[in-house]
């Protein structure tokens, strides 16, 4: 049997209330049985992989639709379909076709000069 794995990017102070709930919910719905669940703490929210087992194989467009649902940052949902929709035209290399769905452990982003600071000022 195929194995899922759903990568999600929760952005909340605590974990959603419920979540474990809706989870087993979508499981019964698409007759998948999660084995694993692993969530770990993240500057502004959790990151959690669902490893699970289904009847058939799941698309990637699948995949995606499933995290949204689950309450994945929406963004992220966004580009993660952009990518699948490239995957599908045929538009990416064949070793970024298995690298679509990534949890990054930071940004890599450089700050912006001329920002403007929040909080306290230092002193």
């Amino acid at each position: 049997m195929p194995i899922v794995r759903l990568c999600l990017d929760l952005d909340a102070r605590r974990f959603p209330p419920g979540w474990l709930d809706r989870l087993a919910w979508c499981a019964r719905l698409w007759r998948w049985r999660p084995e694993a669940v692993r969530c770990d703490r993240t500057a502004r929210g959790f990151h959690v992989v669902v490893t699970a087992i289904a009847p058939e194989r799941t698309t990637d467009l699948h995949v995606v639709a499933a995290q949204a649902i689950l309450g994945s940052d929406p963004r992220r949902e966004a580009f993660n379909l952009a990518r699948v929709h490239h995957i599908a035209l045929g538009n990416v290399p064949p070793f970024w076709r298995a690298r679509w769905n990534v949890l990054y452990a930071r940004h890599s982003r450089p700050k912006r000069r001329g920002s403007v600071r929040r909080g306290k000022p230092r002193e």
